[in-house]
């Protein structure tokens, strides 16, 4: 009886399961909210735990409620085995609570779930936090940045040693929903498609240029399960501060008090006024997650394929090249001009022309060996 196991997780504020449920009228998939879980074995013992309290119970009485959580990982084990076909596991893997820091999955009933692939949904921080703050969970709390940040990271590092503690290590990939629910069912349903890290410019390009760039991903889709990393738009943060900063010492005043934040989402633009403080807390972590997620992609991927129609390089390109490389990668670049030595050095084949690359995509698809 063929079966895909899937724990899929993100902070709370990603809108995990809305997303989930969104691939669900697309695709058929045995769900399992380990929190509606953990509440019917709370039942049993005469608990009625909720949102608003499970983690304040958790506060005073953890064994307990682990217990719960172990009882209820067995049914869902127990639900799994007799049944085939994509069974997906939703839960965050990690709470901040009071000052207290929880794990949503312990070790040993990871590898008693035995998945196929780890997932870990990301969205950028302001949206997240707007999310939040209608939740009637957290909207009492006003997270700044860098602890949505910090909150982060951990999610995203747990889950990923998560992944390694199996040999061969399992299937872990960083989604973010900004990519809709195209990506998500690639990764689920069409895991013989090959994983490209889309890399690009970002800096200094403008809106037109992305859509050429969302064109090119489209081209592949239908070949390959493509990662852009601007999909998660904290990079907007980072663009935003850094020209308000460098504005502000070539006048020699003071970053505002208040910045405006303005990023382009696929449902239409949105406007953020943030505070000056709260940006620049957070922003070195910030800086240095868009980093270590990109690499995270990167590391999941066959293939990096890098998109680069303008003539100066981009240094965030060259260092995902550089890197890419270092992961035993091939990395395949659209560049309409003379490489330099360094440019050319970390290619692996260089295409003058965009169609001709697509082509050779195209013609490589699904197979082991490539030239």
């Amino acid at each position: 009886m063929s079966k895909t196991v899937v724990i899929c997780t993100g902070q709370p504020g990603t809108g995990r399961d809305e997303y989930l449920q969104a691939l669900k009228s697309r695709r058929d998939f045995h769900y399992y909210h380990l929190f509606d879980y953990i509440v019917s074995e709370a039942e049993k013992q005469g608990f009625i735990l909720n949102k608003l309290n499970v983690l304040d119970f958790y506060d005073s009485k953890p064994d307990v409620l682990e217990s719960f959580r172990a009882s209820a990982l067995k049914r869902i084990i127990e639900e799994i085995r007799k049944k085939g076909g994509v069974h997906v596991i939703s839960t965050p893997y990690h709470f901040e609570w009071k000052g207290k820091s929880y794990e949503g999955l312990r070790q040993d009933e990871v590898k008693s779930l035995n998945p196929d692939i780890f997932l870990v949904i990301l969205d950028d921080l302001i949206r997240v936090r707007e999310r939040l703050k209608k939740d009637p969970q957290w909207r009492e709390y006003d997270f700044t940045l860098v602890e949505l940040a910090q909150w982060r990271r951990a999610e995203i590092m747990g889950v990923y040693k998560l992944s390694r503690l199996f040999t061969p290590h399992k299937e872990f990939y960083l989604v973010a929903r900004e990519h809709g629910t195209n990506l998500l069912e690639d990764l689920i349903f069409h895991r013989e498609k090959k994983k490209i890290y889309l890399s690009h410019p970002i800096t200094g390009e403008d809106e037109r240029f992305f859509r050429s760039v969302q064109r090119f991903a489209e081209s592949l889709q239908p070949y390959y399960a493509v990662f852009d990393p601007y999909m998660i738009k904290d990079w907007d943060i980072v663009e935003t501060w850094r020209r308000m900063k460098n504005e502000s010492q070539t006048k020699g005043e003071e970053v505002p008090g208040k910045i405006d934040v303005t990023i382009e989402y696929a449902d239409g633009v949105k406007r953020y006024e943030l505070e000056s403080w709260d940006i620049e807390t957070a922003i070195k972590n910030i800086r240095a997650q868009i980093i270590d997620t990109d690499y995270k992609i990167i590391e999941s991927c066959h293939y990096i394929v890098v998109y680069h129609p303008r003539e100066e390089i981009s240094a965030g390109v060259m260092s995902e090249m550089i890197q890419a490389k270092a992961m035993a990668k091939f990395v395949y670049v659209f560049y309409p001009y003379e490489p330099s030595p360094f440019f050319e050095w970390y290619s692996t084949k260089i295409f003058s022309r965009e169609d001709e690359m697509i082509n050779f995509l195209k013609e490589i698809a699904g197979k082991e060996i490539v030239p």
